[in-house]
């Protein structure tokens, strides 16, 4: 026991600052979290996860005399019931919920191109919720201007909606994927 909380303390100095990302799944296998290779560290150190060293998916650490394997995706060893959370709606995820698209005309954006419009504005009493914010083009939002899209004689091709629970795993998969590649 000794043992291991020095081989601990010896590698804590190394993972301070490292920004190395792990993808915690449930004993399922449903995703949790992202965690940092620390934390990684800290559940196979205490025996809470299964680990594969034999993965082609792995950080490597180099340490003062050796250099060790943290698993990219690490599966813990017990079923955690998790709260449903409420997902924000910020401007990433508008753009997420709505693919990208203007649901005015179906033009195709990226994070440049994409405006989110209020489809009642603020001033007419139209608050920045799930179900009142939608992703448009500039074109679409500058013309709709300050109006509801029945003043403009515009038609949205979805209506806004909050997501289910299931979105914000989704998002949380595609910014695994993403930091995995870079």
């Amino acid at each position: 026991m000794l043992s291991m909380a020095m081989k601990y303390l010896e590698l804590s100095k190394y993972l301070k600052n490292m920004s190395k990302q792990v993808l915690l799944l449930n004993f399922d296998q449903s995703p949790i979290n992202i965690i940092t290779v620390k934390k990684a560290y800290k559940l196979i150190a205490k025996n809470k996860v299964y680990v594969d060293f034999d993965s082609e998916e792995f950080h490597e650490v180099k340490l003062v005399k050796e250099t060790i394997k943290i698993p990219k995706i690490l599966i813990l060893k017990y079923y955690i019931k998790l709260p449903q959370k409420k997902i924000a709606p910020s401007r990433k995820n508008i753009f997420h919920r709505d693919s990208y698209c203007c649901q005015y005309c179906g033009m195709d954006l990226c994070d440049r191109t994409a405006t989110v419009d209020h489809v009642i504005p603020r001033s007419k009493g139209g608050g920045s919720t799930w179900t009142n914010l939608t992703t448009s083009c500039k074109d679409c939002n500058l013309y709709k201007g300050n109006r509801t899209p029945k003043e403009a004689k515009m038609e949205l091709r979805n209506k806004p909606k909050e997501p289910k629970y299931g979105f914000f795993i989704e998002s949380m998969m595609i910014a695994f994927k993403r930091t995995k590649n870079a």
